[in-house]
């Protein structure tokens, strides 16, 4: 009798949670609205955001990397300084197997870099406390690290995780920021842990 009951609630609430384990929609990253199944699509996305109102997403729109055929979806963010001028460009897909919202793209004053399976922020179904690793390419061989500190119970609560961004070659750590997402909001907190040079 249990399990039918169970199997009901699961067929009636497709995003219920089990455990500490629930299922991350892609519209927690653009602040989109978060609609009631458990598949990633590419829904519509105008959002500015961000404490001082600076950062926007937009998309989905077509993209083509330089010296690739393939048309992808993608959603443009971009950051302004404080005159108003756009300082940060940043292309997101979704990414290994469905696993990742990352980065294809990259343009700011340091430069412009095509990233190749980027990982930047958790899609699908994830448990509180899960780490997985992901290989990217990104200026040479490197790792991403996330992990989830903070989940939530409900499909529409916040979520916060760190990531992490390690050399391949040398093993040295190059990134480490914890970030937070919330509904109708995207991302609201993130901190940028300082990388001591050795």
């Amino acid at each position: 009798m249990k399990k039918i009951l169970l199997m009901i609630l699961l067929l009636t609430f497709p995003n219920l949670s089990l455990g500490n384990e629930r299922f991350i929609p892609l519209e927690l990253f653009t602040g989109g609205e978060i609609r009631d199944d458990t598949e990633i699509k590419f829904t519509p996305a105008d959002k500015i955001f961000g404490e001082k109102r600076r950062k926007k997403i937009v998309g989905p729109i077509d993209w083509r990397a330089p010296g690739s055929k393939e048309i992808i979806k993608v959603y443009k963010r971009t950051q302004k300084n404080r005159e108003g001028r756009v300082k940060k460009t940043q292309l997101f897909t979704v990414t290994n197997d469905g696993q990742c919202m990352g980065r294809v793209y990259d343009q700011r004053r340091s430069g412009t870099k095509y990233i190749k399976n980027g990982c930047k922020f958790p899609l699908g179904f994830w448990k509180k406390g899960e780490t997985r690793k992901f290989s990217v390419t990104d200026r040479g061989a490197r790792t991403v690290e996330l992990k989830i500190l903070s989940l939530g119970k409900k499909p529409k609560d916040c979520v916060k995780y760190n990531w992490k961004l390690f050399d391949d070659a040398t093993g040295k750590k190059l990134g480490d920021n914890d970030y937070k997402f919330c509904k109708g909001r995207a991302m609201t907190y993130l901190k940028i842990r300082k990388i001591k040079s050795k």
